[in-house]
């Protein structure tokens, strides 16, 4: 490190840690009080990565459970691991310096059970003489051969796990050679600065008391809501065309995989058959692609050693297909805040699936067991042979779910239900069922009328013991429509929030029950109307006298999927009221 660069972040260090902490980093378990991530392309290909971060200990929780240790991993076989600095400055200013056996090699976890991968390295850096008030620094790079990676490129958080007082991100290329960069989300005074030296055009991004990654239920996919910068010196066709190449590849059988691919069952059968044995039969590696310069081990290799990472089995996976005579391709996919077409990133593309098409129909399929996703869910699925320069990146409207459930119902003078209603749905996925909040034993239903814009379902319940006895009065629990505002677990809602909402779509919900009540039998719950209406939507609840028959009806609309912090009192206001469990049920008692 030269002595110039040194005293420039000595004064960066202590220009950070001098201005006073936000309410934020007092109350935190610890606080990035600086942080530097600073990546150099050389002139003859090489690379390097070089880190510091100065961070303080406010908790007993970060120094045993969050930062007690640092984990550093990499590929030895291409890169070399150098740390500068790792010392602990305690509350009372004595340095401590960490000594030989705080830095231990082991395999990455990642790694465990991968043969094929047992060469990666993790470097764990202890660090002593923790306390709370203490502060670390640590400082390390690794350097990178020239031909690991195919390009020069990086997406780097500005957020961590605990607030950051202030972050610097360089990057440095040869003077000439062209930088493309996109910062999502970015935050206020972030701009790139651009300058010059002897050798290297450099890119400096700053910015000061980020927030750190909230742990708020709900938050929009793949950390959209949060700054991310990306660099290459490539773009993304480029990118995809270098992955196409890499992903692309045949399988020569033997004995064992023919009888599979013999197998008499047909059409998706035969290809579920196919994929469940490659997902369970054969071990996934956690390995990222980054770390193997995004290399991919051929089919056989992943057959004969009866594992691979998740890309290596979707290659296979497809391959297998091909032979067994389906129309099938490997698929990349990521979300679409993270594409942008002037930067190319491998790392936009966090999953590998495999597309098939048979009798007219495409199903996205996955190669491991363990994926939690939905799949493709809101991600962009890219199947190899594609045309990205048709590909739409902008994110998609998601859809509204509109519903109307009907129901006449009629008691006996000792609370037995029986009755039919009608739902009416704009759309229905037949997997996740009708109705919830009754037993799906206590209720049939038939699809009645289907159309471009409506399915309607007939139902009939058939359990008439539906209301619960409590001390001498009935609670009857109304059903809610499975795919609506229901199916969202929303959980407690505290009065403040950071973070947007992300939810499955918009929602319009309707529900009438009509209830036929026989003499004897006497409706404890008050007749009233209560409804909230914002910018956000309504949810109106109502009961009342309509006929003869008590009639109640509930409404709710929320017309966005996306709710931005400032509009979450709004929701909040909504859902509290749609929540309240005693407007959601009818109170009766026999006279």
């Amino acid at each position: 490190m030269n002595s110039k660069y040194l005293i420039g972040l000595v004064f960066l260090i202590f220009t950070a840690c001098s201005a006073p902490l936000t309410d934020e980093q007092k109350n935190a378990d610890a606080v990035y009080l600086k942080q530097v991530k600073e990546y150099t392309l050389n002139a003859d290909g090489t690379s390097s990565y070089h880190y510091y971060h100065k961070m303080l200990y406010n908790s007993y929780l970060s120094i045993n459970r969050f930062y007690g240790e640092t984990f550093v991993v990499y590929n030895p076989q291409f890169q070399t691991l150098k740390v500068n600095k790792s010392e602990t400055r305690m509350a009372d200013g004595k340095i401590v310096k960490s000594p030989g056996n705080a830095f231990n090699e082991v395999l990455p976890s990642s790694a465990a059970d991968a043969p094929a991968y047992n060469y990666l390295r993790e470097m764990v850096i202890t660090h002593v003489g923790l306390e709370r008030g203490a502060t670390v620094e640590l400082d390390y790079e690794i350097q990178t051969k020239n031909g690991f990676m195919p390009f020069f490129f990086d997406r780097v958080s500005l957020c961590e796990s605990s607030p950051v007082k202030e972050v610097e991100m360089i990057v440095r290329v040869p003077k000439g050679e062209k930088l493309n960069y996109n910062l999502i989300n970015q935050p206020i005074g972030a701009d790139c600065k651009i300058s010059s030296d002897d050798k290297y055009d450099v890119y400096k991004w700053k910015s000061l008391n980020l927030n750190a990654f909230s742990h708020e239920p709900l938050q929009p996919e793949g950390l959209a809501s949060y700054p991310f910068l990306t660099f290459s010196t490539t773009d993304f066709s480029t990118v995809f065309n270098f992955l196409k190449g890499n992903l692309t590849n045949t399988f020569v059988q033997d004995n064992a995989s023919k009888d599979l691919l013999k197998d008499a069952s047909k059409g998706w059968d035969k290809i579920n058959l196919i994929r469940n044995y490659v997902a369970m039969n054969i071990n996934t590696y956690g390995v990222q692609p980054q770390l193997t310069g995004y290399r991919f081990r051929s089919p056989e290799e992943v057959w004969q050693s009866n594992g691979g990472t998740e890309g290596e089995k979707a290659v296979l996976l497809s391959a297998m297909l091909k032979l067994a005579g389906f129309n099938a391709q490997t698929a990349i996919a990521g979300y679409n805040h993270n594409f942008c077409k002037e930067v190319g990133f491998p790392g936009s593309f966090d999953k590998y699936w495999v597309k098939v098409e048979y009798e007219g129909e495409t199903r996205t399929l996955s190669a491991i067991i363990d994926d939690h996703s939905d799949i493709p869910g809101t991600r962009l699925a890219i199947a190899l042979s594609d045309d990205i320069s048709q590909l739409n990146f902008e994110n998609q409207v998601k859809p509204l779910f509109k519903a109307t459930l009907n129901a006449n119902l009629i008691l006996t003078n000792d609370v037995k239900l029986s009755g039919t209603a009608n739902l009416t749905l704009n759309r229905f996925d037949s997997n996740k069922g009708l109705l919830i909040g009754i037993p799906s034993s206590a209720f049939l239903s038939a699809k009645t009328v289907t159309t471009k814009d409506s399915i309607i379902h007939s139902i009939t319940f058939t359990n008439p013991d539906l209301a619960e006895k409590v001390d001498g009065y009935f609670m009857l629990n109304l059903p809610k429509i499975t795919q609506g505002i229901s199916s969202v677990a929303i959980g407690d809602l505290p009065l403040k929030r950071v973070t947007s909402i992300e939810l499955p779509g918009s929602f319009n919900e309707t529900y009438s029950f009509s209830f036929t009540i026989p003499s004897g039998l006497k409706i404890i719950s008050p007749a009233n109307k209560t409804i909230v209406e914002n910018g956000l939507g309504l949810c109106s609840i109502e009961l009342g006298e309509r006929n003869g028959k008590v009639v109640l009806t509930r409404k709710i609309s929320i017309t966005k999927a996306l709710i931005p912090a400032e509009n979450y009192a709004d929701f909040r206001q909504i859902m509290t009221l749609w929540a309240d469990k005693n407007l959601n049920k009818v109170v009766l008692k026999v006279e």
